[in-house]
C-alpha cells in the first residue's frame, strides 16, 4: 500500500485525433516532464484494453455501432486504463500522460449529437486531469492525422460509415475540432507545442 504522505503523480491529459502527431506530442511532453521529475512520465494510450482492436479485426459485414455505443466502448476502455495503468502509476508517484483522455470523447460525442448531460453521466467515474493539453492539428492534413488503428476518432468514423442511419462524418470532424478550439480559447486546454516551458515551470 502506498503511504498516505507519499507524493502522488500527476495526470496529464493529451487530447487530439491521434496518429503521428499524437505520438510526437507524447514524446515532447515526456522530455519536458523528465526535466522536472525523477522518473520518465508513463503513457496510457487509447485502446489499452483492445476493445477497438477486436472490433476492427472482427467479422466482416457486421454493421458498425452508432455514436452512443462507441462512446460506451471508449468509456469501458478508459475504465480499464484507469484500473490497470493510470491509478497504479499515480499511486507510485509517476506522472501519467493519458493520450487521449476525456475531452476527446466529449468532442466526438457532442459533435455526433449526444447530450452533455448523458456524457457527464457516462464519464462520472473518471477523475479530472491535473493538466490538459491538445495536439495542434490545424496545419496537419486530415489524411495524416490518424488511422483506425491508432485513433479513436478515425475508427469511430469507419464504424459510423458502416452503421445504420446517416452519419455526416465530415461535419462531426469539424465539430470535434471546433470543440477543442473553444476549450483552448477559454484556457481549458493548451496547445502542447507552445506551452511546454510554461508547464515545466509550473511542474517545478
Amino acid at each position: 500500500m502506498t503511504p498516505s504522505n507519499c507524493v502522488k503523480g500527476r495526470l496529464i491529459a493529451l487530447e487530439g485525433s491521434g496518429g503521428r502527431s499524437m505520438a510526437v506530442a507524447i514524446r515532447q511532453l515526456q522530455r519536458t516532464l523528465r526535466k522536472t521529475s525523477s522518473t520518465t512520465a508513463g503513457v496510457s494510450g487509447w485502446d489499452a484494453s483492445a476493445i477497438f482492436f477486436q472490433m476492427r479485426e472482427g467479422a466482416r459485414g457486421v454493421p458498425g455501432p452508432p455514436a452512443r455505443a462507441l462512446i460506451l466502448l471508449y468509456a469501458a476502455d478508459l475504465a480499464f486504463r484507469l484500473r490497470w495503468q493510470i491509478r497504479p502509476a499515480l499511486e507510485e508517484g509517476v506522472d501519467v500522460i493519458a493520450a487521449p483522455y476525456l475531452e476527446t470523447a466529449y468532442a466526438f460525442g457532442l459533435a455526433a449529437g449526444l447530450s452533455r448531460r448523458w456524457l457527464n453521466a457516462v464519464f462520472v467515474f473518471a477523475p479530472q486531469a491535473d493538466g490538459c493539453y491538445r495536439v495542434p492539428e490545424s496545419g496537419i492534413p486530415v489524411s495524416r492525422r490518424g488511422t483506425p488503428a491508432d485513433s479513436f476518432l478515425e475508427i469511430s468514423f469507419a464504424q459510423l460509415r458502416n452503421s445504420p442511419g446517416v452519419w455526416r462524418t465530415d461535419e462531426i470532424r469539424q465539430g470535434f475540432d471546433c470543440y477543442l478550439d473553444r476549450l483552448e480559447a477559454r484556457g481549458k486546454v493548451r496547445p502542447v507545442t507552445r506551452t511546454l516551458r510554461d508547464f515545466a515551470a509550473e511542474a517545478g
